[in-house]
């Protein structure tokens, strides 16, 4: 898979989770931002372009359900997953209302990160 196109932001509040992604993102050779609130996140989507957001739904202040969407007042098309460890019949419908388009539980194998960017690097 060629990734010459991709740009990924990841949302998360937990550096834990946010150096674990980014080991695999570099293992998948992708290029990557990482903000840690909603206001970070707006600013990034304002100034860069990106093929994908990863979105905690658990973080202070604003969780995920607000700043999915506050980017879809940005940016109607961007694809936004929700990156929880909650269960999926807990988040899914209620990210769906907000505007992410799917779910992907943490920690996520590296193959079903690889599928969703296929899934959308296809459509893009």
């Amino acid at each position: 898979m060629t990734n010459e196109n991709i740009r990924l932001l990841l949302v998360d509040d937990n550096e834990i989770n946010s150096l674990f992604a980014g080991i695999m993102f570099n293992k998948l050779n992708i290029p990557f931002d990482v903000a840690c609130n909603k206001s970070q996140a707006l600013g990034l989507i304002e100034k860069n372009t990106y093929s994908l957001v990863l979105l905690d739904i658990q973080m202070p202040i604003h969780d995920g359900y607000d700043i999915a969407k506050e980017i879809r007042s940005i940016d109607s098309k961007l694809p936004i997953i929700a990156f929880t460890s909650l269960p999926e019949e807990q988040v899914l419908p209620k990210a769906i209302d907000s505007g992410m388009n799917e779910y992907l539980l943490k920690p996520s194998a590296m193959q079903e990160l690889r599928s969703i960017l296929d899934r959308y690097k296809a459509s893009a």
